[in-house]
């Protein structure tokens, strides 16, 4: 297969959409990189219980 590109260029036995250019390494992602939904879901519970506490109200009175 060759495909002609303006004046004269040719582009022999390509794969154009069939390539996958990985460099290695996929194996040691960190935990929060493989699963970032999960990571962010249990961030958010955590800050959401910390907001619960009462000392926030009294940090809302003081802003008022």
């Amino acid at each position: 297969m060759s495909i002609k590109i303006g004046d004269n260029n040719k582009i022999k036995n390509s794969s154009i959409g069939h390539q996958h250019n990985t460099s290695g390494g996929g194996g040691n992602k960190k935990f929060y990189e493989r699963h970032p939904w999960i990571s962010s879901a249990i961030v958010s519970l955590i800050v959401g219980i910390i907001l619960l506490f009462p000392f926030w109200d009294n940090v809302k009175e003081w802003l008022k």
